[in-house]
């Protein structure tokens, strides 16, 4: 039996590390241009700006809140110039900022990641079996018997566990590093197939160091005549993947294909990434005994009482189901994919590791991060 787990952004947050887009762009305005994203809107300011996306991020705070928010916002953004006949010489001018995004994103995420140099005395073997034994805690009553049952019937191989992470830092890849047992025997049945986790972590939109993807969806969601077809791709994530001439979306995809069960936990379900919720579908509809369990944050939770959580859990499927539409999927199957999707909010057992104190950073300091020079705001 194969699980997979795919995990986002959340996950880093949890760990501690402050890669959050605010996070990310709140430091960028202040240590770039001088600006507080927290006070109140100045037009004066943005011409101080020097990079077009960053003045169009700024304008379009409110309504953006996380990566795949930013990333969406940036098509929009292609779409806006072209309607303004901005083309060419501001196309290119997208493209050098684009990259300064890209840069400055790269070297921030490298220095506020676990360095090199941090020796992490921890043994991680247990927090990772927490999450091979509870990663479906939080279910439904009916919903948990159901993934139970799968795990207790399961006599024909080992219980499989692989990572697939769109995180760009080292945060997993450090923690399973220090997990010095990576099986065990299985808890679900008297069987005496194990629980047995893959150490090779595939990082599907590369890391820190290698490959750093960071784009849209595919065409549709940006201005393609704005850009020759060779910058245009650049900036289209599945297709600079194929790109590369790595494996890394070729090897999640088999992945996913070949997983019992899908597990994502802080990952946004965002338009940028419809490639990869397409591929979950594909592999749902194939087989209907196989699930999807999606982990669902709430920083103030809002009720326990049943209508709620059926409209956190309605909300969560018609999210995902809306950005399916490329398969033209009949009303069975939309039903169908409802029935092998089960939503967890705030669960405690998925990898939570504090990894705050290996950071080696001074909280009272503020030259922690990577500084720029800063530009003369006036």
């Amino acid at each position: 039996m194969d699980i997979t787990f795919l995990l986002g952004n959340g996950f880093d947050i949890q760990c501690g590390l402050k890669t959050s887009y605010l996070d990310f762009y709140n430091h960028i305005l202040e240590k770039k241009y001088s600006i507080d994203l927290n006070k109140e809107f100045d037009e004066k300011l943005i011409s101080k700006i020097d990079n077009i996306i960053y003045q169009e991020i700024y304008n379009s705070k409110d309504n953006i809140k996380n990566w795949a928010d930013l990333e969406f916002q940036l098509g929009v953004f292609t779409k806006q110039l072209k309607e303004e006949n901005q083309v060419g010489r501001l196309a290119d001018k997208f493209l050098e900022d684009f990259e300064d995004l890209w840069a400055d994103l790269r070297d921030y995420l490298e220095t506020i990641q676990i360095q090199d140099d941090i020796e992490i005395s921890e043994d991680f073997s247990e927090v990772l079996f927490k999450t091979m034994d509870n990663f479906f805690e939080g279910l439904l009553s009916q919903e948990y018997d159901e993934i139970n049952n799968m795990l207790m019937h399961n006599n024909n191989s080992h219980y499989n566990y692989s990572f697939i992470s769109f995180n760009y830092t080292n945060s997993l890849q450090k923690i399973i590093k220090k997990c010095s047992k990576t099986s065990k025997e299985n808890i679900f049945n008297g069987t005496n197939l194990r629980q047995v986790f893959n150490s090779i972590i595939i990082n599907a939109h590369g890391t820190v160091e290698n490959l750093l993807t960071l784009g849209l969806n595919d065409e549709t969601q940006l201005a393609t005549d704005f850009f020759d077809d060779t910058d245009l791709y650049d900036l289209i994530k599945p297709i600079s993947l194929a790109n590369n001439r790595e494996y890394m979306r070729r090897d999640a995809e088999n992945v996913i294909q070949g997983s019992d069960i899908i597990v994502i936990f802080g990952m946004s379900i965002g338009s940028t990434d419809k490639h990869w919720w397409e591929k979950i579908a594909n592999t749902l509809l194939k087989n209907e005994n196989k699930k999807l369990i999606i982990h669902l944050y709430e920083e103030k939770l809002s009720s326990s009482a049943p209508r709620r959580k059926r409209i956190r859990r309605e909300s969560k499927e018609n999210e995902f189901l809306s950005l399916l539409d490329s398969l033209d999927l009949s009303e069975e199957q939309g039903l169908q994919l409802r029935k092998q999707m089960y939503v967890v909010t705030n669960s405690q057992y998925i990898m939570n590791v504090d990894l705050g104190k290996y950071l080696n950073l001074d909280k009272n300091k503020s030259d922690n991060i990577i500084d720029f020079e800063a530009k003369d705001i006036v």
